[in-house]
């Protein structure tokens, strides 16, 4: 059921409570929207009922709010952190050596509660190597499975009050995930993982509200001595909080994002984005919210939505990447518009991607982690979008599958 929505003007802050009769109040942006959820569409509120209904709430809107977010303001010191962070100042290979009991991750923590184990690794300082200590869990959905891949996707979580950090690449960083190759070894897969690598360095060329990522190279010793060490291609990607610091923002935890809510501009370049990498399995409006993590700007309050997760793009093109049945295609190479119909200037935002064209292919073309055919082959695939782009013409063929709010 669609639900039905009261609007009016009000005071420019965010605000989600829960409300009586099963509904929400949310304040976003410059509007107030009343979301019912009743079987049937709900008629619009009378104004004074409203109004009783909102001064009820105003007095829990700190408490709700910061049970939001973590943190309800970002300092000019970690918008300057986050911005400095060594690890994502070069897009050069990193080396590392991660110890851990990997026989016990591989096997047995394949669920998403799993503990978390101690770890330690290896990385250069300065010119010499030092060993830090951390924490390591497995995470994710798909990649989680045994079935479907052989290693799991890891977070790695540091001390960040650590003073081994300092001096290193992992200074004033906390968490990270770890994207690993999903099977190790496999040379299709290993170029899967770098692939799926380039769209991020792309994506912060179009935008600074993207996550930055760093390719790694990883040696995973078996502290246990019951696997094998083996080498293979990663990549680690920026936490939510110091991506959203670095745009004077904090993250926000929502299960649900109306798209009236969300900053227009910046949802259709995502949205847009997303068409060009031939990227469909994301959702910025849910619920629940799916490979997109939403960000509040403390400037002006905007919502944000920011993309990431990219395997099952058409980009990567994964064997086992496949389209959502609902979908009009039959394989995740066809592009379509999973954007929302939205009543902006789309011409400028296609010529951002004209303009930025050459410095978002070279990030393809000056990686040198892939192989020359995939190079040539995503190369090829972001030209066909960036004609389009180029085509007045062709534009409304690309939105005319906007969905309806």
């Amino acid at each position: 059921m669609t639900p039905a929505y009261t609007h009016w003007q009000a005071n420019a802050i965010r605000w989600q409570a829960n409300a009586t009769g099963g509904g929400r109040i949310l304040l976003s942006g410059a509007r107030i929207m009343i979301e019912h959820r009743s079987h049937q569409t709900a008629p619009p509120l009378p104004f004074g009922i409203l109004l009783c209904l909102l001064l009820t709430l105003v007095p829990n809107i700190r408490a709700t709010a910061q049970d939001i977010d973590d943190e309800w303001t970002v300092t000019p010191e970690e918008i300057a952190a986050a911005w400095s962070a060594p690890l994502f100042q070069t897009d050069d290979v990193l080396e590392l050596t991660l110890y851990a009991d990997f026989n016990t991750i591989r096997r047995r923590d394949r669920e998403r509660d799993a503990e978390e184990r101690q770890a330690s690794i290896l990385v250069d300082a300065e010119g010499s190597e030092v060993t830090l200590d951390l924490k390591i869990r497995t995470r994710g959905n798909w990649r989680l499975n045994p079935r479907n891949c052989e290693f799991p996707p890891l977070w790695l979580d540091f001390d960040k009050d650590d003073e081994a950090l300092a001096g290193t690449v992992f200074e004033g960083q906390n968490r990270l995930k770890l994207y690993v190759t999903c099977r190790p070894g496999n040379d299709r897969y290993e170029e899967y993982i770098y692939t799926e690598y380039v769209i991020y360095p792309a994506y912060n060329v179009l935008t600074d509200l993207s996550f930055r990522a760093r390719p790694v190279r990883v040696t995973y010793v078996d502290t246990s001595g019951e696997d094998d060490t083996f080498t293979s291609n990663a990549f680690l990607l920026e936490h939510k909080s110091q991506m959203a610091a670095r745009n004077e923002a904090v993250p926000i935890e929502l299960t649900q994002l109306h798209p009236a809510n969300a900053h227009q501009e910046n949802s259709a370049l995502l949205e847009l984005f997303n068409y060009a990498v031939g990227m469909t399995d994301y959702t910025c409006a849910g619920p629940p919210l799916h490979n997109c993590e939403p960000i509040r700007r403390m400037t002006d309050g905007a919502l944000i939505p920011v993309s990431y997760d990219f395997d099952w793009s058409g980009t990567v093109d994964t064997r086992y990447a496949t389209p959502d049945p609902s979908l009009p295609i039959r394989n995740v190479r066809q592009r379509i518009f999973q954007g929302f119909c939205r009543d902006i200037d789309y011409g400028s935002i296609f010529q951002r991607f004209t303009d930025k064209r050459e410095e978002m292919l070279s990030v393809a073309r000056n990686f040198e982690g892939l192989d020359e055919d995939r190079r040539d082959d995503i190369i090829e695939y972001w030209e066909d979008f960036f004609e389009m782009a180029a085509d007045e013409g062709r534009h409304d063929r690309i939105l005319r599958d906007c969905q309806s709010w």
